[in-house]
Parts: structure tokens; sequence; C-alpha cells
């Protein structure tokens, strides 16, 4: 049976990572942009977007499950999503605790897993919204809006909040089900036999998480996204990225799925992040597609994601083909 929207999300508000090399991780979020923010706790390093949204950051320890990343090596270890009410959360305690572990923290934090393993959390959201103070103006023939002004440009990124996550699985019209069915999370788009896209709340972001069927069994962190204000901060955010020599996965770029401008880099979580910019927001009028795993789909730049054979080396490349 599905949950409906009963359970009002807000969105991804913090993502725990478990990694073989914490001061490694700790250089790259603080060069990707991210504020340190000090903790209490001496085991863990945490890193927030303008909005509050957080990274956190621990030293892997296959010992202890939730230190434990998804995939082994670096990589998730617990994904936290953002509710509106502690009406909420009880509810959520109610419908999970029919058939696995759930149970609050002493911070009233509600813990437990889904059908793959990968370890939740739930929390009365903490990100706040974001205002923009000035909004982008382009000019284009017939229909000035930046006038007497100069465009803005960037020296470094200064990401507002966490986007989406993308995590690679065995089959993810199977993953999808758990989210579907017991957490009313709904479908936006799909890559066709290869990946779905699913948003927590009725209207907002085009997605909030990613899973998409991988070549490597098993499941494992694939990326995570921020976004940034504009496609001039996604440049100039790779860029600073780039000059602190960090190297590029994918980008810049343009999806069509989701319409984001990007820029995937390689990091020491186990996955990429990316930068992204002026993706779709969507209401519940929205209408889910189903889209070829193409290069042409993945992104409407292309800057080298082609290999000379015509395949594509960006992340969908990392997928296989499966019923969905």
């Amino acid at each position: 049976m599905s949950a409906g929207n009963r359970f009002r999300f807000t969105g991804v508000e913090c993502v725990k990572f478990a990694v073989q090399d914490v001061a490694e991780a700790c250089r790259f979020a603080s060069d990707w942009g991210l504020t340190y923010i000090a903790s209490t706790d001496p085991e863990m390093k945490v890193f927030r977007a303008v909005d509050g949204s957080e990274v956190q950051v621990f030293a892997a320890d296959p010992s202890r499950i939730e230190r434990t990343p998804i995939g082994g090596g670096s990589g998730l270890c617990e994904l936290v999503f953002g509710v509106e009410d502690q009406q909420t959360l009880d509810a959520l305690l109610d419908e999970l605790s029919k058939d696995r572990r759930a149970e609050f923290d002493a911070e009233g934090v509600l813990h437990s897993v889904d059908d793959l393993g990968i370890n939740l959390a739930f929390r009365i959201a903490q990100r706040r919204a974001v205002t923009t103070q000035e909004v982008t103006r382009y000019n284009a023939p017939g229909h000035a809006e930046r006038i007497n002004r100069r465009a803005p440009r960037y020296e470094a990124a200064k990401p507002r909040e966490i986007s989406h996550i993308a995590i690679g699985v065995d089959d993810a019209g199977e993953a999808v089900q758990f989210y579907l069915k017991r957490l009313g999370f709904i479908v936006s788009d799909r890559y066709a036999n290869r990946g779905v896209f699913m948003r927590c709340s009725p209207a907002g972001n085009h997605h909030h998480v990613f899973f998409m069927n991988a070549k490597v069994p098993g499941t494992r962190f694939n990326h995570l996204a921020f976004k940034v204000r504009d496609i001039h901060e996604v440049i100039g955010g790779g860029q600073h990225v780039e000059s602190l020599g960090w190297k590029t996965f994918a980008g810049p770029g343009r999806h069509i799925i989701s319409s984001a401008c990007f820029w995937y880099f390689q990091t020491p979580f186990g996955g990429s992040w990316e930068y992204a910019a002026d993706e779709d927001i969507v209401t519940p009028a929205w209408e889910a597609q189903d889209f070829a795993a193409t290069s042409h789909v993945f992104t409407e730049w292309t800057f080298g994601l082609e290999k000379s054979d015509g395949t594509l080396k960006g992340p969908i490349s990392g997928s296989k083909e499966k019923a969905l």
C-alpha cells in the first residue's frame, strides 16, 4: 500500500559519509565551498551549505554499522531526510516499525533502514529557506534584463543547498519500491531500463534520490549534488576546484532530465560531487517520462563526454540495462 503524501518531507537534510581518509575528505569539502562547523563529537566533522543542509564525515569502521559505508571503502553511511513536524516522525515510526528497526535517538532523530540495507534517518527540518538577494539577469535579442551592469563573476562556489543523491544498485526498479510504497515518494522521470528519479514531496525539487542500475554488483554511492546560484557559479566553482588539483568526472554540461547545468568532480567520498544550477522545479501536475540513456539525453552539451566510439563516459555510463 502506498504511503501517499501523509509524510511531509522537506528534502535531504544531511548526508553522512564514512571514509578512508578523513583529512582528505575534509579538504575536499572545504575546497568545494561548504562551511566547516565545529562539533562536540570528536569523531564527526560537519560541513554545511548556506541553507543548513549538511555533510557529516566519519572514519570508516566496518565493526560499527553506523560507520560502515555502502559498497565498502568510502561512501554513504546514512541518509537523513527532513520532515515538517513531530507528527510526521511519529507516523514514520508507526509505519517503519512494522517490519524493520525504527527508533529515536536522544536528539529525537528517527533511525531506520531501507530494503537494501541503506541506513536512513528522519528529523524535523533544520534547513532554512535561501533567498537569493539578486536574481541573475540575462540579455537576449529583443529582451534585455541586465542594463548598465556587468554579468556576475565567481572566484569560487558557495553551495546553497543539497539537491539530491544518486545511488547505484543491482535493480533500480526493485530498489525504489520501498520509497514509493512505504514513504510515498513520487517518480519524476526515468532512464528507460536504467534508473528512476524520485522526489520526496509533490512540489519542489525535480528529484531528491536517483537509483540507477550499476554495472558493478552491489549498492554504492554514486554522486551528491549541490545547488548553486546560476551557471556562472557552476563554471566559476568548477574552475576553482579544478585549480586546486581535483579531477573532473563529467562536465561542465546541461542535463536534459532535470535541466540542471552541472559539473561533476571525483572526490574522496567514494563517488562524485556535482555543482548544479537551474534545475526543474515541479508540482503535482508534472508528468514523468521515460528517456533513453544516451549521450544527447544525459547532457545537452558534451564537452568531451563522448568517447571515440560514441559511447558515453558520464555517470549513466556506469549503468546496465534492466527492466524497471
